[in-house]
């Protein structure tokens, strides 16, 4: 019976860190498992274009959308997989630290994480930096605005 009552205790604490962690998370303004080192601060070019694509004001040209639609696909799918792999090592982090593991036990696994983080910021930066270099300064203008 004892080993019954440890087994839901053990499973009822699981479930309420891991539901302050995710409150902890939801609080903190930053977007829940993004892959990236910087969030909320830097804009998302592609994103940002394709909701104003057949705006008049923008007015962007046939080659231009051509070239800008091989930025979104290559960023996109740039960053999806190494979200992939970030998502899978932070659970390794979570799992590890609530079996119990040491901080310097898992500090490997945080090193990657944070490694491909850097990748994915590096990859969000290209993206703004090659479309800046497609786009003409007054549709920059237009989506800073």
């Amino acid at each position: 019976m004892k080993k019954n009552q440890l087994v839901i205790v053990t499973l009822l604490f699981m479930i309420f860190s891991l539901s302050a962690i995710f409150v902890m998370a939801e609080g903190s303004g930053q977007p829940k498992n993004s892959p990236f080192l910087i969030t909320d601060k830097l804009p998302h070019p592609t994103k940002l274009l394709m909701q104003q694509w057949d705006n008049a004001e923008l007015n962007l040209s046939e080659e231009q959308k051509t070239k800008l639609l091989v930025v979104r696909k290559k960023t996109m799918g740039n960053v999806k997989k190494l979200g992939k792999e970030i998502t899978v090592l932070e659970q390794q982090v979570v799992d590890g630290s609530l079996g119990g593991k040491s901080p310097e036990e898992l500090r490997s696994l945080v090193q990657e994480i944070g490694q491909l983080k850097g990748e994915a910021t590096m990859v969000h930066l290209r993206c703004i930096h090659t479309t800046n270099t497609i786009l003409d300064q007054q549709q920059i203008d237009f989506l800073n605005k």
